[in-house]
């Protein structure tokens, strides 16, 4: 009964709101142009699975994009724990912008409720944001972002709903 009531607080969703990161560009682009990069989406968590959706427009147009959660243990790749991460570069978290600039991202199930946290073999990390970071080299890198203002730029940022808490 008690972990009934404990799942039932953490069922929902969140609603993410992005900010860009001014600061963050690579020096060949133009900041007005890096500004104009607008994003939404939603994080939702229902007993131990959930799913992460996010909308992106004013990208840089066919740019290589990887999306991740900000947690009070580090950055997760935001996909499934059980997902298979290449040397290639090609990773689930892979995202490629359409000539347009435009993106749509979705997954679902994630094998575990965001809301609740990321389960890790230290303990649950917890999601306090989600980021959406440009590859200037057009490359991946895996469970890990990059080398940060120099192969990777975080370009938007979006906090987790709060309060969230478990009864």
């Amino acid at each position: 009964m008690e972990e009934d009531r404990k799942s039932k607080a953490c069922d929902g969703c969140c609603d993410l709101i992005f900010e860009t990161m001014p600061n963050n560009r690579p020096p060949a682009i133009a900041q007005a142009f890096w500004l104009q990069a607008t994003a939404t989406g939603e994080i939702c968590g229902r007993g131990c699975e959930g799913h992460i959706q996010v909308s992106a427009q004013g990208l840089i147009p066919l740019g290589v994009y990887t999306l991740f959660f900000v947690t009070d243990r580090g950055l997760w790749p935001a996909a499934p724990l059980s997902a298979v991460y290449t040397s290639d570069g090609f990773d689930p978290n892979r995202l490629v912008v359409n000539t347009n600039g435009t993106l749509n991202y979705y997954v679902a199930p994630l094998d575990y409720n965001p809301l609740r946290g990321i389960p890790t073999p230290s303990g649950v990390a917890k999601i306090t944001s989600v980021i959406i970071s440009l590859h200037s080299d057009r490359l991946t890198n895996g469970l890990s972002l990059g080398d940060p203002n120099v192969n990777v730029f975080n370009q938007l940022t979006a906090p987790m709903c709060f309060p969230r808490t478990e009864e």
